[in-house]
């Protein structure tokens, strides 16, 4: 599990060095293939930050994404952040030192330089630029209860009226 909040400098190159507790993660829940040394990575951007997922949940969330979006009907918002997602996405591995290198178009679209933080997500971690992670934090200072209240009544919806939510209203791929 990605947990935490790491302060670090993407150097001259667009290399980040990944903090040591997220590279064992990396090591032992997410197995490098035989072709490779380390784990393969998966970074795409949305808004002022990049999302970094392990092969294995990127994977999970292409798929999910991938049926969502053949659904008739579907809103273009949808469609919208299917082709960001997957547009915006590049592969890379850790080199023997545990950095990953940015490519420029994720620096340039989530304005990274120098300064940034990482952030443990559960099962995936994203790089801020610092300025970007102290404004988005001074954003949701003061409102951390009205939004765990809010995923409170979206789960209490799922558990009350589970046939909206029921794999069989999925169409078939």
């Amino acid at each position: 599990m990605f947990m935490g909040t790491f302060q670090l400098k993407l150097d001259d190159k667009g290399r980040l060095s990944i903090p040591g507790r997220f590279r064992e993660i990396l090591h032992t829940t997410y197995q490098p293939t035989l072709q490779q040394n380390t784990p393969e990575l998966v970074l795409s951007s949305i808004g002022s930050r990049i999302s970094v997922y392990p092969r294995a949940e990127w994977e999970t969330l292409a798929a999910i994404l991938t049926e969502t979006c053949s659904m008739p009907g579907l809103h273009q918002d949808a469609r919208d952040l299917y082709h960001v997602l997957f547009g915006n996405a590049a592969e890379c591995a850790l080199d023997t030192q545990g950095r990953i290198l940015v490519p420029p178009h994720l620096r340039t679209k989530a304005q990274l330089n120098g300064d940034v933080v990482i952030v443990g997500l559960n099962r995936h971690f994203d790089i801020w630029g610092r300025t970007a992670w102290e404004d988005y934090q001074r954003s949701l200072h003061g409102r951390e209860e009205e939004i765990a209240q809010k995923i409170f009544e979206l789960r209490d919806a799922r558990v009350s009226r589970p046939e909206l939510f029921r794999d069989g209203l999925r169409p078939p791929l």
